[in-house]
């Protein structure tokens, strides 16, 4: 098996989906400020990708992604379950986007999907991820969001003005 980067899976995975019809924010904090215990929120947590579709028809169907490279963060990944409940609690899906090979698809929990990842070019969901219900998403997950937003907005603005 061929050795492959994060980066080469994130460009597979925005290649996913398509500008006019989705968001997709790459290294997202679930959350600004300090760890709010009481709403179970850690900020400090990164959703490796996560993606909304924009269309109201398709009921803005909210996927997170966790990236694996190796085998062995593949292995310490699911005997720790509570890592990606957060995930899951802000996505309508819950996928894990892996290089060709590297996770086997009886290996994958019922509530996680996998795709395969075969170049920055392309990808196939080799087990598709059940559709959950979506609760609201919380306001510090929103306001990272918007951070993101206004913070590319400014390196924008920034390198269109030299």
């Amino acid at each position: 098996m061929k050795e492959m980067s994060a980066k080469t899976i994130l460009k597979a995975l925005r290649e996913r989906h398509q500008e006019r019809e989705w968001a997709f924010f790459r290294e997202l904090r679930v959350g600004t400020g300090y760890r709010n215990v009481e709403k179970g929120l850690n900020p400090e947590q990164r959703l490796d990708a996560w993606a909304i579709n924009l269309y109201p028809s398709k009921n803005f169907l909210r996927i997170a992604y966790e990236i694996k490279v190796s085998r062995g963060d593949f292995l310490r990944e699911i005997n720790n379950p509570q890592k990606r409940e957060q995930a899951l609690q802000l996505s309508n899906q819950f996928y894990f986007a892996a290089p060709v090979g590297l996770i086997k698809p009886e290996e994958i929990p019922e509530e996680v999907g996998l795709i395969e990842v075969f170049d920055e070019w392309q990808s196939m969901i080799k087990v598709s991820a059940p559709v959950r219900e979506g609760g609201e998403l919380p306001w510090q997950f929103l306001a990272s969001i918007a951070r993101r937003v206004q913070r590319e907005e400014i390196e924008h603005e920034t390198s269109s003005s030299i």
